[in-house]
């Protein structure tokens, strides 16, 4: 997600998307938000949200997203597509998203597509495969999340006594 927001800044700076700004707290700021609150303004959260999931709070503002940054427009079908591929678990749908985007003349889709054809065999068979290697991700996520809540806190053998699965212990 972090990697996501960072590319649409550098989107926001590159194609001059008008964006609101909360964080600041300073008078130039306050008054800024007050002239803001005169209009009906999406954030970046929101356009994110829209994008990457499909959010609904944003699609009242489609037509003026499309319209106004073509290249959310083009982030948006891109998106679909490349999800598609992997639903409907099509090859031929692959090569054509590969070259498509590979000739698409937005630089950060072109490398993308670029990347995906330099590890074409892993991608073929991510497509085409009902295995996933989500389970032990979620594992290694969750031991290194124990880990680091426990640094410096603890010894070995509570460690070790916290990753230990127990098939007879009730789920809390």
């Amino acid at each position: 997600m972090s990697t996501a927001y960072d590319y649409m800044n550098k989107l926001i700076e590159v194609h001059g998307i008008e964006i609101a700004l909360y964080r600041s707290a300073s008078i130039e700021s306050i008054s800024q938000k007050k002239q803001l609150n005169k209009y009906d303004h999406v954030t970046r959260r929101s356009i994110f949200r829209f994008l990457w999931m499909n959010d609904t709070a944003a699609t009242g503002y489609r037509d003026y997203f499309m319209d106004k940054y073509p290249i959310i427009g083009e982030l948006y079908k891109c998106i679909k597509e490349f999800r598609q591929i992997f639903k409907e678990k099509s090859l031929p749908q692959l090569y054509l998203f590969i070259n498509r985007y590979k000739a698409s003349g937005i630089k950060d889709l072109e490398i993308f597509a670029a990347g995906l054809e330099k590890d074409l065999e892993a991608i073929k068979k991510a497509v085409i495969s009902d295995l996933s290697n989500g389970f032990v991700e979620g594992v290694n996520n969750k031991l290194k999340m124990i880990k680091r809540a426990m640094y410096g806190r603890c010894g070995q053998k509570l460690l070790t006594a916290k990753l230990m699965y127990d098939p007879h212990s009730k789920p809390g």
